[in-house]
């Protein structure tokens, strides 16, 4: 069963003001100048955002729900698990980098693998339904 383009462009919009809300959260909460500054969602807010909206928001548009809401909480679990584990060892000599950064991207490309792997299922799965039912 196809989603209505209302239904569609809801999910859209829900996943944009999403993004919308995590763009305001990273700059504004954890960025350097916020008020609790941490480095991976200042990072992210300000570099990497955009791109992930982007990937999210797209298949959208096409259809693939569960892939957009799986990527955003891809990316919102890759900004967690960057701050808790990028920073390791990072405060004593020499001064290892941050990578919570790293950790970020690598956790919202492994969302995007399970997302698409979920979204082939579901649709496989549907497809057997029909062919039984048929």
């Amino acid at each position: 069963m196809q989603l209505s383009s209302k239904r569609r462009a809801a999910h859209i919009c829900l996943i944009a003001v999403l993004y919308i809300a995590a763009y305001l959260i990273c700059r504004y909460v954890f960025d350097v100048t916020g008020l609790f500054p941490v480095y991976t969602p200042g990072w992210t807010g300000r570099h990497f955002l955009w791109f992930a909206a982007v990937v999210s928001i797209l298949p959208a548009f096409f259809g693939r729900i569960k892939f957009s809401y799986i990527t955003f909480a891809g990316f919102v679990l890759g900004n967690i698990a960057g701050e808790l584990f990028g920073g390791f060892r990072s405060d004593i000599p020499p001064e290892y980098l941050h990578y919570g950064w790293l950790i970020c991207i690598v956790v919202f490309f492994l969302s995007c693998v399970v997302g698409e792997f979920i979204e082939r299922r579901y649709k496989n799965n549907k497809n057997s339904v029909r062919k039984l039912n048929g």
